[in-house]
This record gives structure tokens, sequence and C-alpha cells, in this order.
């Protein structure tokens, strides 16, 4: 029996021991988007970043998409996770998608700003979102942040799902699906100029809409989590006009039981290696650095490791 108990012991002392060895970061998993998408880009440019300088922590980078990152995050499945503003003000306030509000979701830092391309097919008829109603859109796959961006541009024309004909591609599938007809429109908030939307346009495949000033202005005013954005004629091949948009702010979360001293040596590190993530994947991180830190918190709670390190290079007072 007492041989028993103390085996009990043991085994006892190792969980808290496997318990302090997570809380301390040492296996993180970064949840990022489907393959090809800007996600998974930069998710797996952090994890090699992480393994390079801090050699304690095993980073992996796992597919995902923004709304998927933010549910493995509040049941704790992975301990990072993008994600983009508007999803996150959608998560937080547990609206749309969501059936309740996510509570232990913690803010990080702002990667990047997302311009929506506004994508329609050459041939569809499409001169304005209006227009989407019949046409076969894609909301991205199911777990993307994609849906929420398309439903609320949509919100503001009178449009709802079962106005339009709802169609699902990945980043990686949705070149051929506009090349085959299979989609008419879609929208994706990733950087500019975009190597494949740039193909698509070259090719005469597809081609940008602006949004009309007042349905911008109404957008911001129903959805503030949002950033006016122009994408200046001569960004693509052919587009010989300013696109006026908006966009969204790529943001990296984790959730309240990644401890402290990980989320500040983990924000540290990014900050003090700037240059390696801009030689790296200078198209996402070009405009990485403490002005945009904090874009695109919203409501969120700052995880107090962040928040710490903040404090010590005087982004937040």
């Amino acid at each position: 029996m007492k041989k028993f108990k103390s085996l009990v012991i043991a085994a006892v002392l190792s969980l808290v021991v496997v318990g302090q060895a997570y809380a301390a970061g040492e296996f993180v998993r970064i949840s990022t988007s489907t393959v090809g998408g800007g996600f998974y880009l930069i998710g797996n440019t952090l994890a090699q970043l992480g393994q390079a300088k801090m050699k304690d922590v095993n980073f992996t980078a796992v597919t995902g998409g923004s709304i998927k990152n933010m549910m493995n995050l509040e049941k704790g499945d992975v301990e990072l996770g993008l994600t983009q503003s508007s999803t996150l003000a959608m998560g937080i306030a547990g609206t749309g998608t969501f059936k309740a509000p996510l509570k232990k979701l913690r803010y990080v830092v702002a990667i990047y700003p997302m311009p929506a391309h506004i994508l329609v097919g050459k041939d569809a008829g499409i001169k304005s979102v209006a227009d989407f109603k019949g046409k076969r859109i894609d909301y991205g796959s199911v777990g993307q942040g994609i849906e929420v961006n398309v439903r609320e541009l949509m919100s503001v024309y009178g449009l709802v799902d079962k106005d339009v004909k709802i169609e699902r591609f990945g980043r990686s599938e949705f070149e051929e699906a506009f090349k085959t007809g299979r989609s008419q429109g879609t929208l994706w908030t990733t950087t500019t100029p975009n190597a494949q939307i740039s193909d698509l346009i070259r090719t005469g495949t597809c081609t940008l809409v602006s949004l009309e000033p007042e349905k911008l202005d109404e957008l911001m005013k129903r959805y503030p989590h949002y950033i006016r954005t122009t994408i200046v004629k001569g960004t693509y091949e052919g587009i010989d006009h300013d696109v006026l948009g908006f966009g969204a702010v790529g943001s990296l979360l984790t959730h309240e039981g990644v401890s402290e001293e990980f989320v500040y040596n983990f924000t540290k590190m990014l900050f003090e290696n700037q240059d390696f993530l801009k030689e790296r994947l200078g198209t996402y991180f070009a405009a990485f650095g403490p002005e945009l830190a904090l874009q695109g918190m919203g409501a969120t709670q700052l995880h107090p490791g962040a928040a710490k390190y903040y404090k010590e290079v005087g982004i937040l007072k």
C-alpha cells in the first residue's frame, strides 16, 4: 500500500511539473490558416524565429483560420493564433458566428494591416457589391475570417446569405475556382500586391471593385474594427484607378492560461528581431513595429506578458 501511495504521489508531482512546463511555453502551437494563406506564411515564420531564439521552446505552426484559431485558443488547444480584427471583435462580443463571447482570449500584437480586395469575375456582371445578389460568392473555407468580412460588407447593401450562392474555397483553391467560373466574387483581406491576385487580374480572370463613398462611410460607422484603405492605381497591372475600400488588422492572440513569462519573452523577441521578420517575409512584416502594435485590439484584453513589455518600451504608459 505504501508503495502504491508513493507511486500516486509521484504521478501527481509529474503532472504538476508538466503543467509548469506547459505554462512556461515549452510546447507552443501557432494556429495559422489554410496552406497558401498569409497567416500560414506568418505562423511558420514566427515558429522559425522562435526555434532560433527561444531554445527551450518547441514551436510548431498548424493550419486553421481566423474563426477556428479563436475557438481553439478559447479551448486551450493551441497557445498562439492569428486572426483578423473584424473576426476578433465578433468573437469578443459573442455575435454572428459566435454563439457566446470568447472570454479567455488575450491580445499579443498586431502583425500587419490587411486591405480588403473585393474580387469579381471579369465576366460576372458585377460592378458593385450590390450586384452580388444571385451570384456565386466564395466565403472561404469553414473557419476562415473571410465569411465574416463578406457578411459585414454585404450587410450595408441589404444583402444576407440567402441572397447569394455560397461557395467554399481555400486560398490555394480560389484561383482555379475563378478561372473555371465556379466562383464569381469573393473578398480577401491581405497585403498589396498579392501574387495570386496579380495573376488573376493580369490574365483577365478578375478585377477589383471599389466601394461607393457613402457605403464605405456606413461600413466604418457600423463596424469600427475596420480601417479605411486605398489600393492605389498601378498596384495591379490593368487597374488604372484607385480602389476605395476597407481593411482589417492581422493580429496575434494567446489565451489567459499561457504564462506571463512566456508571452513577455515572445513579444520582446518579435520586436528585437524586426529585421529578421522583414527580411524573411517583408510582404507581411513591412509595417510591423511599435506604431501598429495595439491596432485592431478593440475590446480584447491585453495579455499581462505583452503589457509588461509594452510598458517597458513606452508603448503603454
